[in-house]
C-alpha cells in the first residue's frame, strides 16, 4: 500500500471577542460576517500573506492568482485563495456570480494559472483553517471527473482531502507564536 503525501493544513483561532471589540461590532455579529465566504475572501488573502509568506497583489482583480512568492532563478509562484463554507469552487472569481458562466476548460485554465490553491475552512469559525493544495493534485481531479466547476460541497472536500492525504495539522501557540504540531 502506497503512503499518502503528507498535507501540512494551518489552523487559527481567532478571539471573536477582540474582534467585535476592534470593529465595535457585537460576538453575534462578528460571527454572522466572518462566517460568510463572500465577505472573508479578502482577509483570506491576507491571512494568507502571514502563513506562507507570499506577497499580495495590489489589485483584487488581478488575473489568474491572490499573491505570488518569487523563487529566485526558479521565477514566480502564483498562489489563489479562496474562502468556503458550505462550498468551494477553484475558477477564477471572473467565472462565477450572477450571470456568469464557467466551462470545463475555464476551470482547467484557471488551475494552470496558479501553483497552489488555498482553501480557507470557515466552518468552524472562528477556527479557520488553511489548505495550501497543489493544483497538479486538483488537476488530476478534473482529468478523473471528481472535479467540474460545479465545484465540491465540504463533505465531498473533506472525502477527498482525507482519501488523498495524510494530515499533519500546525496551529499557533499563543505564548510564542510559532507553529506546534
Amino acid at each position: 500500500m502506497l503512503t499518502k503525501p503528507k498535507l501540512y493544513v494551518r489552523e487559527i483561532t481567532l478571539s471573536v471577542d477582540a474582534v467585535a471589540a476592534a470593529l465595535a461590532l457585537t460576538v453575534a455579529e462578528v460571527g454572522e460576517l466572518f462566517g460568510d465566504a463572500r465577505l472573508t475572501g479578502r482577509l483570506a488573502e491576507v491571512w494568507g500573506t502571514r502563513l506562507y509568506g507570499y506577497r499580495r497583489h495590489t489589485s483584487s482583480n488581478h488575473p489568474g492568482s491572490d499573491g505570488v512568492i518569487q523563487l529566485g532563478p526558479i521565477g514566480r509562484y502564483s498562489i489563489s485563495v479562496r474562502s468556503f463554507k458550505a462550498s468551494l469552487r477553484f475558477q477564477q472569481s471572473k467565472f462565477m456570480g450572477s450571470g456568469r458562466t464557467c466551462s470545463k476548460e475555464d476551470l482547467i485554465s484557471s488551475l494552470e494559472g496558479t501553483e497552489v490553491f488555498v482553501a480557507v475552512d470557515l466552518r468552524r469559525f472562528p477556527c479557520v483553517v488553511f489548505y495550501p493544495l497543489d493544483t497538479k493534485w486538483l488537476l488530476r481531479l478534473v482529468r478523473e471527473g471528481k472535479l467540474s466547476p460545479a465545484g465540491l460541497s465540504a463533505r465531498r472536500f473533506d472525502e477527498l482531502i482525507a482519501a488523498s492525504f495524510e494530515l499533519v495539522l500546525e496551529t499557533r501557540c499563543s505564548n510564542t507564536m510559532t507553529w506546534i504540531r
